[in-house]
Formats: C-alpha cells, structure tokens, sequence
C-alpha cells in the first residue's frame, strides 16, 4: 500500500511540474502592464509576483490562482479589508484581460512591449 501512495505522489508531482511548465510557455505573468490609465510592474518573487504600481506607494504581493474551463488565468492580491484584486488574462500570453479591483471597478489590462 505504501509503494502505491509514493507512486500516486510521485505521479501527481510530475503532473504538475508539467502543468507549471506549460502555464510559463504560454506567458509570464512579468514587465510592464498597462491598466486602464496607469501602469504597473510586476516581478515574479519566490512563489508570488510582487506588483508596484506607478501611481502607487510601496508593492502589492498576488498570487496564481487558477485557470478557468474558459481558459482564463486569473491572479489574486492579499486579502484587503474590502476584499481581493484580480488580474484575469483571457490568453495564454497573458497580454491582454482585465483588472477588477475589491470594489468592482474594472480597468483593461494590456502587456506593454518590452522593446519599446
């Protein structure tokens, strides 16, 4: 029974070692964003991605939360008194989506070209 549950854990690792990869294949959640009026930079740190924003003081610190069966990659802030922060990606690039702050209020959210 014991060598079956290794078995089992060493499986599901891999299985998601490889869904990891071809999340980062299809794009990185890193550089610069444009959302709504402002920009932001985002910065992959240890399993999180820290957010600073233009306009802004200090970082905010989200993290990935899930693909939907709609094939969308969502992100999610700390928890804030009003709640969560989310950027929801529509492609896999992760170039374009929308940014929907706790109150609601939705910004469009387009990556800006690193060579520019």
């Amino acid at each position: 029974m014991k060598t079956a549950s290794l078995q089992f854990i060493a499986f599901f690792t891999l299985v998601v070692s490889f869904a990891t990869l071809a999340i980062g294949i299809g794009g990185e959640f890193d550089g610069t964003y444009q959302v709504g009026r402002t920009t932001c930079t985002v910065k992959p740190i240890k399993m999180a991605f820290e957010v600073r924003w233009t306009k802004g003081k200090g970082s905010m610190v989200f993290f990935y939360e899930s693909d939907s069966r709609f094939g969308d990659h969502t992100y999610v802030s700390e928890e804030k008194p009003d709640g969560f922060d989310r950027f929801v990606f529509s492609d896999e690039r992760l170039a374009s989506g929308v940014f929907i702050r706790s109150d609601g209020v939705r910004y469009p959210v387009k990556k800006k070209d690193r060579n520019r």
